[in-house]
C-alpha cells in the first residue's frame, strides 16, 4: 500500500454521546477478543509469573488488561488513556489519565507496558517519544500491539463495520491505512534505540513489537 495516512479518525477529533462511545468500545472488545489483539499480547506476557504490574497505555474501555487479569494470575492492570470518556467505561481496575508521551508514573515503576491500538493514531516522532516513555517506566518488558497496513485487511475491516455506526464504519479503514509495515515499526523502534524489541506479525493483519531485558 501506500505510506501512513495522515487522516485524522473520527475519535480523534470528536467525542460521541456516552451510549455511542459504549458501543464503539464494544466492537473494540470483539475485535480483540476474536480477531487476534488480546492473544497477541497474552502470548508475549506467558512467561511471566508471581505478581506483574502491567500499564495499559491507550486502555480504552480496558477489555486487554481485564482480559489478562482473567487468564493470568497475580497479573495487576493499570489503565491509561487520554480519553475520560474511554477510561470512564473501564471499571474495574485502577485508571489514569494521561498522554503517552509523558507517562505520569516514576522510572521502572511497572514491570510491563503494553500498548494495542494506539501506535497508528500517533505520528512517528510521537511513537517514538513514547517508545522512550515506556523504555523509563517499564521495569521488565514491553508490548505493542497494532495493524499491518494491508489492502487485504482494508477490505475486510469495511465488511466487518458495514452495519456500524459511523465513528466505527469511518475510523475502522481509516485505522489500517495509518497502520504499518514491519520494517517501519523496526525503523522506529531503533530510532528510540530499543534493539531489544522485535517485531512479529500476529493472526487477524496485526503485529507486535516486543520484548523483555
Amino acid at each position: 500500500m501506500n505510506a501512513r495516512s495522515t487522516d485524522l479518525e473520527l475519535l480523534d477529533v470528536e467525542t460521541p454521546p456516552r451510549p455511542v462511545l459504549a458501543r464503539v468500545a464494544g466492537f473494540l472488545a470483539f475485535v480483540n477478543r476474536w480477531l487476534g489483539g488480546t492473544e497477541a499480547v497474552a502470548v508475549e506476557l506467558r512467561q511471566m509469573s508471581g505478581v506483574v504490574t502491567v500499564l495499559d497505555v491507550g486502555a480504552g474501555a480496558a477489555d486487554i488488561p481485564l482480559a489478562l487479569a482473567r487468564r493470568f494470575a497475580g497479573l495487576k492492570p493499570i489503565a491509561m488513556d487520554v480519553s475520560p470518556g474511554m477510561l470512564s467505561l473501564a471499571a474495574g481496575l485502577p485508571r489514569i489519565r494521561g498522554d503517552a508521551r509523558r507517562l505520569p508514573f516514576r522510572d521502572r515503576s511497572v514491570d510491563v507496558v503494553i500498548a494495542t491500538h494506539l501506535f497508528h493514531h500517533l505520528k512517528d516522532d510521537e511513537i517514538v517519544a513514547a517508545l522512550l516513555e515506556f523504555d523509563r517506566v517499564a521495569r521488565h518488558g514491553i508490548v505493542v500491539n497494532d495493524l499491518l497496513r494491508r489492502r487485504r485487511a482494508v477490505l475486510w475491516i469495511r465488511l466487518l463495520t458495514l452495519w456500524a455506526n459511523r465513528y466505527v464504519k469511518f475510523d475502522g479503514p481509516l485505522s489500517v491505512k495509518r497502520g504499518f509495515t514491519l520494517a517501519e515499526v523496526d525503523a522506529l523502534a531503533r530510532r528510540a534505540g530499543l534493539y531489544w524489541l522485535w517485531t512479529r506479525e500476529r493472526f487477524g493483519h496485526r503485529f507486535t513489537l516486543a520484548g523483555s531485558r
